[in-house]
């Protein structure tokens, strides 16, 4: 599944123009540049995921102490957008530049502790900005799925620095455990930036020299792209409050996003190589087995034609062994004048359709191949008929005077 990601376009025009970056796998841009919406790429339609990304300063960033029952409540979903923003507006009143109503908020868990609660960091955009711009992707037939920031607060013990073209006259986006904050771009904030642990400091082509000139050789190269790609990677779902999706769609919002990183991540490149070889080891070891069966079934089928041939040396072919060994059992028992399952099964398929519907036989005894068969009552007429019919088909056949019936084959005497 690819990735569209858009930066959201601060400028205030009746067709603002995204800057885009196509991804097939997260990593590596395929397709990039700058469109209305309309124009967006076409592969931008069903089974790839549309990520919009927020400027850097279009957010601010507010770290607040929340207790742990109404952040679960708050981070979860569960807590209703109205009430949820009735609670922030509360804490944040002091901190806002905007009437709350105005902006749209996004929580996020913070690094540390407060006496009756927990950190949270707030991110605070404007509310109808963000809606239009949506509203137009929308339109566009661009849904986005998610909203993350271009740059979030940085771990404990890092930092990062960003000089941007697009921000004139050039100004300074700086990441700290502390927030995210622009600066312009003065001695001072140089040097604040500097005095920040372990500081990586990025800039875009068209002022890497400025860059150099400010921070020397810490100053990388990263184009729009780039940034783009990583601002995607994010866990910050900027999509709360109103702009969350029911329950329901939260959660296929997630399967969906964590397949598609067990899929194309870097990260899980390990995992996936893992989950390959145990799937190649799986088929080698079921061919394994079903070699392995097939052959002690040949050696069955061996063992069994050996046995054949080894008690009848007489059978040179052996097609069905069972078979074969059936019938010469039943020619050795004939030709010793015992019977056989197979002699009483064709005289009494004989006799069954030549007797009368009426006749039935209280008991029956094979003796060689001598059938026997004491019947119910059955009139002389009667047996002379039954008697004179199995002799037609190949049987003598009399009436004993002890009402037994005598069946045996001609060939008998």
């Amino acid at each position: 599944m690819s990735t569209l990601i858009l930066s959201l376009p601060l400028a205030d025009a009746s067709a603002p123009e995204y800057d885009y970056v196509l991804t097939p796998d997260g990593v590596q841009a395929s397709l990039q540049g700058r469109s209305v919406a309309a124009m967006l790429p076409a592969q931008a339609g069903r089974g790839t995921e549309v990520v919009a990304v927020v400027p850097a300063r279009a957010l601010s960033w507010h770290r607040i102490s929340l207790p742990e029952r109404v952040l679960r409540g708050l981070l979860s979903g569960r807590t209703e957008p109205a009430r949820a923003r009735s609670v922030l507006s509360g804490v944040l009143e002091e901190q806002l530049l905007d009437e709350a109503q105005a902006l749209h908020f996004a929580v996020f868990a913070a690094e540390g502790h407060a006496s009756g609660g927990a950190m949270v960091w707030v991110a605070a955009c404007d509310r109808a900005w963000l809606q239009a711009r949506l509203q137009a992707l929308e339109a566009a037939g661009r849904s986005v799925s998610r909203i993350v920031a271009e740059c979030t607060p940085s771990r404990a013990g890092t930092a990062q620095a960003l000089l941007s073209a697009e921000l004139q006259p050039a100004q300074l986006v700086l990441c700290t455990p502390d927030g995210v904050s622009l600066l312009p771009l003065l001695p001072a904030s140089v040097a604040l930036a500097q005095a920040a642990p372990e500081l990586a400091v990025w800039a875009e082509p068209a002022v890497m020299a400025l860059a150099e000139q400010h921070f020397g050789s810490r100053a990388q190269l990263q184009t729009q792209s780039q940034r783009l790609l990583l601002a995607a990677q994010s866990d910050w779902n900027l999509a709360q409050l109103e702009l969350s999706a029911s329950p329901g769609g939260r959660l296929r919002k997630r399967l969906a996003s964590g397949w598609k990183s067990l899929l194309v991540s870097p990260q899980w490149r390990p995992a996936r190589w893992a989950l390959l070889a145990l799937l190649v080891l799986q088929v080698a070891a079921l061919n394994a087995l079903a070699w392995r069966q097939r052959s002690l079934l040949e050696q069955k089928r061996s063992a069994v034609q050996a046995v054949l041939q080894q008690t009848f040396p007489q059978v040179q072919l052996v097609v069905d062994a069972p078979k074969q060994m059936q019938r010469a059992v039943d020619d050795l028992a004939r030709a010793r004048g015992v019977g056989s399952d197979a002699d009483l099964g064709r005289v009494l398929s004989i006799i069954g359709p030549l007797a009368p519907t009426s006749l039935s036989f209280s008991a029956l005894e094979l003796s060689g191949k001598q059938l026997k068969l004491r019947p119910a009552s059955l009139e002389p007429a009667a047996a002379r008929k039954l008697t004179a019919a199995l002799e037609a088909r190949g049987l003598r056949a009399r009436l004993q005077d002890d009402g037994q019936l005598l069946v045996e084959p001609k060939e008998s005497n």
